[in-house]
């Protein structure tokens, strides 16, 4: 078979009747199209099996790019000595016991799966979330509607502020300790910084955790951080009021020129010092929960941090203060409504506000500074002063009793906690009537 001229290439014509081969020799043949396309074709027998494969459109005035056959294929275009450098190739090939196209054919095969896999990749690395996104789907999916929800925003939006736009796969350790860090350094009024970023770091860790749990990271990298790496170890707080400094507080509450709190909030810190509650438990309280007729109050188990419903005896100064208060919110859902926020309560720290104000004005200087929490914890310490056994008042808490009396004990004391209660509501009242030499109402200790 003669070899192919570039000028007979360019110049051949097609015939109407089919394709017309023109054979170069080592498999190469131009193909020409009834229609004048010309294609470069090589053929030949592999292991008994004929093949045939389209090389390349045939170009005379613009050859390929590129020095390397794989060059030339993926191109498209070739010229004769491409074409034919291709298929002396390819022979040389099947001498070595290959099949070019089979091979050729994986290759490119292996190619397009890196080009998908690259794409796919790449679109996953954009589902990827950033810190602040992932920051916004743990809020949504794990916090809203719990208590600590705000809280937990605040200090996340912290931390946030200072690496939100990194995505939170690529976020090191070392991201997070620089920015807890520099949350150290600052201030803020009537709490350390250091505790601060103490407590932005238990929220991240939750953040990470959640994290890991979808699979945006492999493993956490601040798990084995703690609040002692920053010097951030969380304060216990221990202040508890005496029974004196109760009914001093009682007092001051009860005067419109000491306390200029709305009385919804007033009435909330009222009933926080009789019950002996949590602050949110409080605030949050709905009419339904409220018994006035049988003096109950039926907390859900949605409402408790332990997720255990509870009873809570309503004293009859408990009594006295919600019936006033029902004038006022007895035709809201919420009994401690927001007089500024239709269709909610008072915000749980609106309580604690008010008692700071007081104590910030030097309108308590007979009382030790706290806040709303300690008035539970003086509960818990000061009923045994008034000869009650002292698990009873973390029955009262909903506080889970601790060792042997937990595994056995599963008594309620209703009356008795009821009796407590009234006493802890009466002394104060009594104590707090402007009549002197008031005697202390104790109850001798249950045997």
């Amino acid at each position: 078979m003669g070899k192919l001229a570039a000028v007979t290439c360019d110049s051949a014509k097609p015939n109407k009747a089919g394709d017309r081969l023109l054979g170069d020799g080592d498999g190469l043949f131009l193909r020409i199209r009834p229609n004048g396309t010309k294609t470069w074709l090589i053929e030949y027998e592999f292991k008994g099996t004929r093949r045939k494969y389209t090389i390349g459109v045939h170009d005379s005035k613009v050859s390929a790019p590129g020095e390397s056959i794989s060059d030339w294929l993926r191109h498209g275009r070739l010229t004769l000595t491409q074409a034919r450098s291709i298929a002396g190739a390819w022979k040389a090939a099947r001498r070595g016991g290959h099949d070019p196209i089979s091979e050729w054919d994986g290759q490119l095969t292996a190619e397009d799966r890196a080009k998908t896999e690259k794409v796919a990749a790449a679109a996953a690395e954009a589902k990827q979330p950033t810190v602040r996104e992932a920051t916004a789907q743990f809020l949504k999916k794990h916090m809203a509607g719990k208590k600590s929800e705000s809280a937990i925003r605040y200090r996340l939006e912290r931390l946030v502020a200072l690496i939100g736009d990194k995505k939170i796969r690529e976020t090191s350790r070392q991201d997070v300790i620089v920015a807890l860090e520099r949350i150290a350094e600052g201030q803020r009024k009537g709490q350390t910084a250091k505790q601060l970023a103490g407590e932005i770091l238990t929220c991240a860790k939750r953040l990470w955790r959640f994290a890991e749990a979808r699979e945006w990271v492999l493993l956490s990298p601040i798990e084995r951080l703690t609040r002692k790496d920053f010097d951030a170890r969380p304060v216990k707080r221990t202040t508890t009021l005496r029974l004196d400094e109760v009914v001093e507080l009682w007092k001051a509450i009860g005067n419109a020129e000491r306390c200029r709190a709305d009385s919804v909030t007033v009435a909330a810190l009222k009933l926080l010092i009789l019950t002996g509650q949590r602050e949110r438990e409080v605030t949050d309280a709905e009419w339904s929960e409220l018994d006035l007729d049988q003096g109950l109050w039926k907390i859900p188990a949605t409402r408790t941090k332990k997720g255990r419903a509870h009873l809570v005896h309503l004293s009859p100064e408990a009594l006295s203060v919600l019936a006033a208060l029902k004038i006022i919110t007895g035709k809201s859902r919420f009994a401690f409504a927001s007089p500024l926020k239709p269709k909610q309560p008072i915000h749980g720290r609106s309580v604690n506000n008010a008692l700071r104000t007081m104590f910030e004005r030097q309108l308590l200087p007979n009382v030790t500074r706290c806040t709303v929490h300690d008035l539970r914890r003086t509960l818990i310490t000061r009923l045994p002063d008034l000869g009650f056994e002292p698990f009873l008042a973390h029955k009262i808490a909903n506080h889970v009793l601790s060792g042997v009396m937990a595994h056995y004990n599963h008594n309620e004391y209703l009356e008795t906690r009821k009796a407590a209660l009234g006493i802890w509501a009466a002394h104060i009242r009594e104590a707090a009537s402007p009549a002197t030499n008031v005697t202390p109402l104790i109850r001798k200790a249950a045997v």
